[in-house]
């Protein structure tokens, strides 16, 4: 099966189910041509990941965004877990989280993180987020 631009796919993991309703429907609001999918932990977003390479008609998303804080498998060991796996080490992860700290910055940079976002205060701004990504990322 050929992949086509409505096979693509945004994955989430954080363990906000509010902040995971808000982002897809900014993703909707944005107008991106994806499906968005989200999980609430980095054990399911590794889980899914590794599903997901074994099965051609589904594929591996073409972007990720993580949240650091999660419960059982935090963003920071995930990010880790997924940039050591060669069959996952190039996708493109963001970060998006509350965090505004510096050492969270530097340590997700340093991992492999092609960025990092603290989430948008407004949902105008998560609409503006949503459309930049998908800008670059699809």
């Amino acid at each position: 099966m050929l992949l086509t631009d409505n096979c693509k796919t945004v994955l989430m993991a954080d363990d906000d189910p509010e902040d995971c309703m808000l982002a897809a429907e900014a993703f909707r609001e944005s107008g991106a041509k994806a499906q968005f999918l989200c999980v609430d932990n980095g054990i399911k977003l590794v889980a899914c990941l590794h599903e997901r390479s074994c099965q051609k008609e589904k594929g591996l998303p073409e972007l990720i965004l993580l949240d650091l804080n999660m419960p059982q498998k935090d963003g920071r060991e995930a990010l880790i877990e997924i940039k050591a796996e060669p069959a996952l080490q190039s996708l493109p992860i963001v970060i998006l989280t509350t965090s505004r700290e510096q050492r969270d910055i530097d340590f997700a940079m340093q991992a492999g993180a092609e960025s990092f976002i603290t989430k948008p205060d407004t949902f105008d701004e998560w609409v503006e987020m949503m459309k930049s990504l998908a800008s670059r990322w699809l």
